[in-house]
């Protein structure tokens, strides 16, 4: 029987549902503009490449989800999949327990802010 840490699944679960809710409208908008083939900009052609690209949170969700134990789902975790968990963490709103290391781009852009940053043109 697996034993996990409910809560720290739980937020990150929150997390991912935070980020998913975040970039479904723009996403939606840029992929019919693209179904159209309508040209977007460069900016927008990598946000939905990075930021609105959530499928490697959803793998890290689910490698931890099926490990035997939350703490040992994580250790097995590179650093770059720690940095998605600090990510999917951060986004629900839970500080309380760092880990791991921070992604080194516009992620570690605290969630309040994306709104502002991701719809603001020049």
């Amino acid at each position: 029987m697996k034993t996990m840490a409910p809560n720290s699944l739980n937020i990150l679960q929150k997390g991912l549902k935070v980020l998913t809710d975040h970039v479904k409208t723009k996403k939606q908008v840029l992929e019919a503009q693209l179904a159209e083939r309508k040209p977007i900009s460069p900016e927008d052609e990598q946000w939905l490449d990075y930021e609105a690209n959530l499928v490697d949170e959803l793998q890290v969700l689910e490698a931890l989800e099926d490990a035997s134990s939350y703490e040992e789902g994580f250790a097995k975790l590179n650093e770059d999949q720690k940095g998605l968990v600090q990510r999917l963490r951060e986004a629900a709103g839970d500080l309380s327990n760092p880990v791991g290391k921070k992604r080194k781009c516009a992620l570690s852009i605290p969630p309040v802010l994306w709104p502002k940053l991701t719809y603001q043109r020049p």
